[in-house]
């Protein structure tokens, strides 16, 4: 069995008054709370504790969503511009907003362009790029990301000049995958976590962050409009 407790940010509680030592407990309000079956609720309504005995192999032990207190990773600035009916100049800046002391992986942008694309000539200043027409897209990937540091993404894309393309292009956003380990959007962490195994066991606590951009399709998804 086992028993964790949560809060914002790494401080303890506070009194009556959310107060300790002169500083506010920030509190952060979760919706559409779900709990797994295992859980005790009863215990969770009256301790906000989640007491629960786990059922074998990986399970998803609580599921929220939050709005207001929400940190995100990455600031993605994209700038497409219309040169005329056979080009497109393309501007994408990208600055990581966590500590410097970590690193996000995997880090892939996804810039659409027009699918009477011809070629494009990109240039960045980290990471690899390049047209997929497949994808109709330009794919700029980043293996590894300091946190508190700006990349950019310059690109010259020609078109084929159609006449059958009669509606405007609808510059659709930029998508972005990424995963940052240590790191919480939401600012919930984990400030107690006790086992107790009848059996003898010796057990291993541990307790790992991980944000996600959503790559897996029941997360959503990680999007920018375009200027």
């Amino acid at each position: 069995a086992g028993e964790a407790g949560g809060g914002a940010g790494g401080g303890a509680g506070g009194d009556g008054d959310g107060q300790r030592a002169g500083r506010i407990k920030k509190s952060i309000e979760l919706a559409d709370l779900q709990f797994h079956q295992c859980v005790n609720l009863s215990k969770f309504d009256s301790e906000k504790v989640i007491s629960f005995t786990p059922p074998d192999g990986e399970f998803d032990l609580m599921k929220f969503r939050v709005t207001d207190t929400v940190s995100l990773p990455f600031k993605v600035m994209p700038l497409v511009r219309e040169l005329g009916r056979t080009r497109l100049s393309v501007d994408v800046k990208i600055k990581s907003l966590f500590s410097d002391k970590q690193f996000a992986n995997g880090v892939v942008l996804k810039i659409p362009v027009p699918k009477h694309t011809a070629r494009a000539t990109v240039k960045v200043t980290g990471g690899k790029s390049k047209y997929v027409a497949k994808e109709q897209a330009l794919i700029w990937k980043i293996k590894q990301f300091q946190g508190m540091t700006e990349l950019q993404l310059s690109a010259d894309v020609e078109l084929i000049s159609t006449m059958t393309e009669k509606k405007p292009w609808g510059k659709p956003p930029v998508s972005l995958n990424f995963q940052v380990p240590m790191f919480t959007a939401s600012g919930l962490r984990v400030r107690f976590l006790k086992v107790w195994e009848k059996s003898g066991y010796i057990s291993t606590k541990w307790v790992r962050y991980l944000c996600n951009s959503g790559a897996d399709a029941r997360a959503g998804s990680y999007e920018i409009r375009c200027a």
